[in-house]
């Protein structure tokens, strides 16, 4: 099949569609001048002809017939003459008329016809009737009139009917040229913006020039480089973050390594040493098990097992594994739970989440201060509430939180702990739980964190 651009088709289209309307109007005016103005001619010399044929039934060949005929002749377009079929068959009437003619005459019929003159090159318009004597017929009354002067009124009409289509074909040249530049200009801008995108490069816009849904689909691939360059983006600093991740406890790992190979190292520098890698080598494990579930986490093919989970259990487990931490840092637990709070979920990656959010506010609360813990019923909803009185966070942070490696602190040392995952994570684990995870912090007066899980209906324990 012939592979056509979008300009030619619309070329195709319009030219098509003019030279159509084109021809039907030719085709119409035509059809009117033959239809009604030809017609209203015959009915002309009709009319014309039945008078006279009166006349002749009422006193023969008189001389009012006479006079109405030079009338006709001198004083209208209309030619009349009479024809003697009896006497001369072969006379002027028979060079207009034909034998079918004749018998329709003689069959006392009147004939309306158009054909060519017989001695001259032009089209008439005739009607013929039959004058009868005795019975018989015996002249032929004959009208007629030049079809180029019925057309006469036409010419100025054909005139500018011409005039009409050269101006069309002029405006198709000049017009068409504009309106398809005018749709197709925004559709190549749109390509090449295409090949840009697939080259990586999403820093391009499309110039939006109209208001249309041509303007609101470049709009929208804007909007959707913009979305790709975000997300390249995001995938290149995950990428350099996760290489940067890695590679240090490699580093440390393997120099530590190779310093123990000294065979000078004393007991107590060596054993420091064997500590330091084993910390890595945790480190790394940690961060490479966290990869895997953050990225299982955004496949949706984490897996997990809900079932009805006594909430506040949850908390309370937690708190009992991090209650000795707390107490050697010199931080204070509060915890003011309720213990009819029924969910469906995880227990296991919730105590994972609420471990996470806990360990996070223990890590930045300093010795004397308290960390607060409530649980209540808000509207069908679960709500843990962890408040710190720690250093709390700037405000143009708190909604990064959970982004990926992601740390408020740039300069942050790696004696701080965690991967830079764990938040990222655990957004990811409530969101599975149909819940939310909400921060709102104040510097210099603590961080609070609030989870929502969806409360199991009342009627599911009927059941």
């Amino acid at each position: 099949m012939k592979r056509y651009t979008i300009r030619k088709r619309i070329w195709i289209t319009i030219w098509t569609a003019s030279l159509f309307s084109a021809f039907v109007f030719l085709i119409m005016t035509f059809y009117l001048y033959d239809k009604f103005y030809i017609q209203t001619q015959e009915e002309l010399l009709i009319n014309r002809g039945e008078k006279l044929v009166t006349i002749y039934k009422a006193d023969g060949f008189s001389d009012a017939f006479a006079d109405s005929m030079t009338y006709t002749n001198e004083l209208t377009e209309t030619k009349v003459f009479l024809s003697s079929v009896r006497e001369d068959t072969l006379g002027s009437g028979k060079t207009f008329l034909r034998q079918q003619d004749l018998e329709r005459l003689q069959d006392g019929y009147a004939i309306s016809v158009t054909r060519k003159h017989p001695t001259e090159d032009v089209d008439i318009l005739m009607t013929a009737f039959p004058l009868v004597r005795d019975g018989e017929l015996d002249n032929a009354l004959i009208l007629y009139m030049e079809l180029s002067k019925i057309s006469e009124p036409f010419q100025p009409i054909r005139l500018m009917i011409t005039f009409l289509l050269v101006l069309m074909i002029v405006n198709l040249l000049i017009f068409g040229k504009q309106i398809i530049d005018t749709i197709i200009q925004p559709l190549i801008q749109m390509k090449r913006a295409s090949q840009v995108y697939a080259q990586g490069d999403f820093s391009h816009r499309i110039p939006i020039v109209y208001d249309d849904e041509i303007g609101e689909l470049a709009d929208t691939l804007n909007s959707m480089a913009e979305s790709l360059g975000l997300v390249e983006e995001q995938r290149k600093e995950f990428l350099a973050n996760v290489s940067h991740e890695l590679r240090t406890p490699l580093s440390y790992i393997r120099g530590y390594t190779e310093m123990l190979q000294d065979d000078t190292l004393d007991e107590q520098t060596r054993a420091q040493y064997y500590d330091i890698i084993e910390n890595e080598t945790n480190r790394l494990q940690r961060l490479v098990t966290d990869l895997l579930d953050l990225a299982q986490l955004e496949r949706d093919s984490y897996p997990m097992t809900k079932e009805p989970v006594v909430y506040s259990q949850v908390l309370e487990d937690v708190l009992y594994r991090l209650e000795p931490i707390a107490r050697a840092k010199g931080v204070t637990i509060e915890s003011n739970l309720d213990f009819d709070l029924i969910i469906l979920g995880d227990h296991d990656r919730l105590e994972q989440v609420i471990g996470n959010l806990l360990d996070n506010a223990l890590r930045y609360t300093e010795s004397g201060k308290t960390i607060h813990v409530k649980s209540f019923a808000e509207t069908n909803y679960a709500i843990t509430e962890i408040r710190d009185e720690g250093r709390g966070i700037p405000k143009e942070d708190v909604d990064k939180l959970t982004e990926r490696f992601y740390r408020v602190n740039k300069s942050r040392t790696r004696k701080d702990g965690g991967t830079g995952l764990g938040l990222a994570i655990a957004k990811h684990i409530i969101e599975r739980h149909e819940g939310s995870l909400h921060f709102s912090s104040e510097v210099g007066k603590g961080t609070t964190v609030t989870v929502g899980l969806p409360l199991l209906p009342e009627d599911t324990f009927d059941m």
